[in-house]
């Protein structure tokens, strides 16, 4: 259970603003730590970035991992409840996106909803494909490791670093292959989607059903790159959210 006490083990500043206008939130993949977003925090200006640790992964690798996406939604939906002294925007990518989906509609159910919801790199939260990469043995989970490009070549031959991080890759993969959600499950918060153009876990049809899961305003972009393409080519990532962002407080003041 995520309490106040243990706030700072779930979520960690990447980076600091003066007089920020609002904090970013940001969900890593599957396998994923928070420090995976230490270099693309530094992009913005103005904001408040903050990156989430999952259980069991490096300095928690010693905690239980989660059965699904929305037990890891509800401990974190707690913790975002009680933090209304700046907005908030939700960004994630891949299993990452399904997570934050998840918390922002906890945010909403608790009055305290989320400025916007940025989604890369993942099909619709309703759209379940039949994938079982979570049920491979070692070499072909592997393989779709090096398929996406999230661990490079050199990290993929160190098995003492793969047992490290197998255990989590596997579980979190588990959850994302098994979740989705139902049909006409929505937030009211704008919705942006944004992937690469050579993502092979997702294409633009599959991305575009992200539209079905907001009554807000959605949005779609794609870029050149593949399943984590903001992390050589995420300047426009980095200026739509920031704009976003903008957008959003204009609109309230």
């Amino acid at each position: 259970m995520a309490t106040t006490g243990n706030f700072a083990l779930w979520i960690r500043q990447l980076a600091s603003a003066e007089n920020p206008r609002a904090r970013l939130i940001c969900f890593p993949h599957a396998g994923g730590s928070a420090n995976f977003y230490f270099q693309f925090a530094r992009g913005f200006s103005g904001l408040e970035v903050h990156g989430v640790q999952y259980p069991g992964r490096q300095d928690r690798r010693h905690e239980p991992f989660r059965d699904s996406i929305e037990e890891l939604a509800d401990e974190i939906g707690e913790l975002m409840g009680e933090w209304k002294d700046l907005p908030v925007v939700l960004l994630g990518n891949s299993m990452g996106a399904l997570v934050a989906f998840e918390v922002a509609r906890r945010m909403e159910a608790m009055g305290n909803p989320p400025l916007s919801l940025f989604a890369c790199g993942r099909v619709a939260p309703t759209l379940r494909k039949d994938e079982q990469t979570h049920l491979k043995g070692k070499d072909a989970f592997l393989r779709e490791m090096a398929l996406l490009g999230g661990m490079g070549h050199e990290l993929l031959q160190d098995e003492e670093i793969l047992d490290l991080v197998l255990p989590p890759m596997r579980a979190d993969y588990r959850m994302a292959e098994t979740y989705c959600a139902a049909p006409g499950t929505q937030v009211s918060v704008p919705v942006h989607v944004h992937l690469g153009k050579t993502d092979p876990k997702v294409n633009e049809p599959e991305a575009a059903q992200w539209s079905l899961s907001t009554t807000g305003e959605f949005t779609l972009e794609t870029h050149e790159g593949g399943h984590f393409f903001f992390t050589e080519n995420g300047d426009r990532l980095t200026e739509a959210v920031s704009r976003s962002v903008e957008d959003a407080l204009a609109a309230k003041a």
